[in-house]
């Protein structure tokens, strides 16, 4: 049981329990809701999408076996989710394994797993392969990563490491991860991507372990949904808000058209998605919209396909061309087995672009054709005859950019409009987004709000649902 847990649990609820809506049923907002409902709150989750998890939504092969639309993992350390897992009774069902990168650069593949493979990293000269290892040791070892914030990360790898090695290994990665934004992003992100991937390792290990759910990552959202009927919380998929808006002092939600009070609201959704739907609350003012406005993000496009031979027997393929096609290239049945998979060869492409970008209009016929044909240039395995089939999503709003300025904008749990409260990726930082710090903040802004539901009374009360 987590802390936050204990907390909320040993709370008496003095008062008749209060009404939260939740907009948006990632894990941010299953997170918040499990908390709330398990304290005697009503809760009231409203997703947009057909289906709750966010960006961890799931679907099924075309014979039903369970996958993400996004790959997902889990780090050692991530011990949010584990303890969550614990929480939910399937703890049991979370495996680390062993994992395995491959890095592209010109037409040839070198294994990039170990010290001894970074020797051996020819595109680079020994010198620079030294000064390579010896700056991702500096980084490990750095504890204070404020200093950081101020500096891209572009401009201290340079300096650290040396241009010509920078441009070969950092620059495309930094380039496919932030599109436009490469060369503007804090050298505290990257400092966090590398201290958490030394820290997965097991003790006397040479290589990072990753987790992974049998069953998927949707066995999590399965867990928080059998609890929250049982607490009585209403779960609304496919349904939009319209506005965030204030009713007789209380915060309310537009929904079709009919606006409802409740006693407080946690718009578990992108930044900019807050300040749409807020734009007509009398509480908002220009300065918060522009701080929410601000916060810049990229959209994602992603295809999972599976193949009747294997075309790879590593897990993480680092791509080093800075016209590569694509960013993510990875093999789940390299990293989970292929027992845990059914036998099925597993592979996630994506990439991350501008949400303008022609890429996330592309028809999935248009896409497919690109990436086999990036494919076909990078892994000599792959021909187009082994693939049995292929699923294309779409994510708008999927990674926020994190420049040099951006410790200093980070919007609050605590919004300035009354009653309502602000949790998504945008305010993780300098951790990369991901489902452990979504877990985290819903804890955290569950207790917020539960702090904040037994200060006074003059707005409580029930509504009819």
């Amino acid at each position: 049981m987590t802390i936050f847990a204990d907390q909320l649990l040993a709370a008496e609820v003095a008062q008749p329990p209060q009404r939260v809506a939740i907009v948006g049923g990632g894990f941010t907002g299953l997170t918040a809701a499990y908390q709330l409902a398990r304290a005697g709150h009503y809760v009231e989750v409203i997703e947009a999408a057909p289906q709750l998890g966010g960006l961890v939504a799931g679907f099924t092969l075309d014979d039903g076996f369970p996958l993400e639309q996004a790959y997902h993992f889990l780090y050692t350390t991530d011990h949010y989710m584990t303890d969550m897992a614990q929480e939910l009774g399937i703890r049991d069902k979370l495996e680390f394994h062993s994992s395995s990168i491959r890095a592209f650069y010109e037409g040839k593949t070198y294994g990039f797993t170990t010290p001894s493979d970074l020797l051996r990293f020819t595109p680079l000269s020994l010198i620079d392969r030294i000064r390579t290892g010896l700056t991702g040791l500096r980084l490990q070892l750095l504890r204070n990563w404020k200093p950081l914030t101020t500096v891209t990360a572009y401009d201290w790898l340079c300096r650290v490491n040396g241009r010509r090695a920078t441009d070969i290994v950092w620059k495309p990665l930094l380039k496919g991860k932030f599109d436009v934004y490469w060369d503007q992003v804090t050298m505290a992100w990257l400092w966090t991507r590398i201290h958490v991937r030394q820290t997965s390792k097991i003790k006397g290990e040479l290589t990072e372990r990753l987790g992974y759910f049998q069953g998927g990552f949707r066995v999590m959202v399965n867990r928080w949904v059998e609890e929250l009927t049982a607490a009585g919380a209403v779960l609304r998929t496919g349904t939009s808000v319209s506005a965030f808006t204030e009713l007789d002092g209380r915060p309310a939600i537009t929904v079709n058209g009919v606006t409802r009070q409740f006693d407080a609201v946690i718009g578990a959704i992108p930044s900019n998605a807050f300040a749409r739907a807020a734009a007509d609350h009398p509480a908002m003012t220009a300065g918060y919209r522009e701080q929410l406005t601000g916060i810049d993000y990229l959209g994602a496009k992603l295809m999972v396909l599976t193949t009747t031979e294997p075309i790879t027997d590593a897990y993480w393929h680092q791509i080093h061309n800075l016209d590569a096609p694509f960013l993510v290239f990875l093999s789940l049945d390299s990293l989970i087995g292929t027992d845990r998979t059914g036998g099925r060869f597993i592979y996630y492409i994506g990439d991350y672009v501008q949400n303008d970008d022609p890429l996330m209009s592309m028809t999935d016929a248009e896409v497919r054709e690109r990436w086999y044909v990036g494919l076909e240039n990078l892994i000599p395995a792959f021909r187009r005859e082994l693939v049995s089939e292929s699923h294309v999503f779409t994510f708008r709003n999927a990674q926020h950019i994190v420049d040099v300025t951006y410790h200093d904008r980070i919007p609050e749990f605590e919004t300035p409009l009354p009653g309502f409260f602000l949790a998504n990726f945008s305010q993780v930082f300098p951790e990369d987004r991901g489902t452990n710090y979504a877990v985290r903040d819903g804890l955290r802004v569950a207790a917020i709000v539960e702090e904040r539901l037994g200060v006074g009374s003059s707005r409580r009360g029930s509504v009819q649902a």
